[in-house]
């Protein structure tokens, strides 16, 4: 058992555009330094669960760490209509989050997936609110060199069938991949996809199919600090794709051999370690 499994979770509710956002935060033991925040974004599907192994780790290490449901992502509250789920507003709830957990310091931020789509943005549009910014399993586009459907054909299956659609094509790409869930961890992945709001659903795919930043520049020049992670194997982004984008953003990278797209459920205690060893290299 890891030093950070020690660590207690405690649920947290914050105030979103759309309604109630839920999350998890771990704090530092008593009497240890508070080295700074950690905000953590979940991608497509996603949900703070996804770091549920990194966060007591993050905490052992000295930081606060906080994740949160994405507006209508499981057990936080957001719209019926996909009209509520653009760019903008998903941005605009980083920031509110932001603003909440950490109102007069700038925060490590760290996007997974579709997470680092929106954390991106948020980036570019505020970036003195962020001490560093990774880019975990997070390629720099939905439609180009990535291995996943083009947006618009998943949400006409959405459409038609609804969550449970989507449910076993993820399924089948997770056993295809390899990946082995418990049961008890799959029927937590059908809860979650089901109780996700089908308008969440469309509303992420309909992001998708614009790329939410092309001009990298603008990224790379925010003067915020970057990380690129992510695990070489079966990730939705070949390895050469992250190096390129790394390249384009002359940002750090760290590596997960034989690992796919969820490096922080697969080696959470090896991310957390990149993590803070990049953090500490900015101090």
């Amino acid at each position: 058992m890891t030093q950070g499994s020690q660590m207690p979770i405690e649920s947290i509710t914050l105030r979103g555009g759309a309604g109630t956002l839920v999350g998890w935060e771990v704090n530092p033991p008593a009497g240890a330094s508070n080295l700074g925040t950690v905000v953590l974004v979940p991608g497509f599907t996603g949900s703070k669960e996804d770091f549920e192994f990194m966060l007591p780790l993050l905490a052992a290490a000295g930081y606060r760490a906080v994740a949160y449901d994405q507006r209508g992502q499981w057990q936080s509250e957001g719209p019926d209509d996909i009209s509520g789920y653009t760019m903008a507003d998903f941005v605009a709830d980083l920031h509110g989050v932001i603003d909440q957990v950490s109102p007069d310091a700038p925060v490590h931020l760290v996007g997974h997936s579709f997470g680092g789509y929106v954390s991106r943005v948020a980036v570019v549009e505020t970036p003195a609110r962020f001490r560093s910014f990774t880019l975990l399993a997070s390629g720099p586009s939905s439609v180009e060199d990535i291995n996943f459907p083009p947006p618009r054909m998943v949400a006409q299956i959405v459409e038609q069938a609804g969550q449970e659609a989507i449910f076993q094509q993820l399924s089948a790409a997770m056993t295809a991949s390899g990946a082995s869930f418990t049961p008890e961890r799959m029927e937590f992945l059908h809860n979650r996809i089901l109780r996700t709001k089908k308008a969440n659903i469309l509303g992420i795919l309909k992001c998708m199919e614009t790329p939410p930043l092309t001009d990298t520049a603008a990224l790379r020049d925010a003067g915020v600090p970057l990380l690129v992670a992510y695990g070489d194997t079966n990730d939705l982004w070949a390895p050469e794709v992250h190096v390129k984008f790394a390249e384009q953003l002359q940002a750090g990278t760290a590596v997960y051999p034989g690992v796919g797209h969820v490096p922080n459920e697969d080696v959470p205690d090896q991310v957390t370690a990149d993590l803070v060893s990049f953090w500490k290299e900015l101090a």
